[in-house]
């Protein structure tokens, strides 16, 4: 792993910064999940991201938007 790829507990294995952003983008609705063919299960990912460490907000102490599930 880099700087700019950490490992996700989503997919189980090593990702860039640029994929993990996307995913959380897509959980979170604001793009198409349709563009992320790695993701099988979103109910899982919203679930996952919301408490993962490397998601957006909590690289930068920013508080955890709000995920309809």
């Amino acid at each position: 792993m880099t700087e700019t790829s950490f490992y996700c507990p989503l997919l189980k294995k090593a990702i860039d910064h640029a994929l993990c952003l996307n995913i959380t983008y897509a959980a979170e609705g604001r793009i198409s999940q349709a563009i992320i063919p790695e993701v099988k299960d979103w109910e899982e990912a919203k679930q996952i991201c919301a408490d993962c460490v490397n998601a957006y907000w909590n690289k930068n102490n920013m508080e955890a938007p709000n995920v309809e599930l």
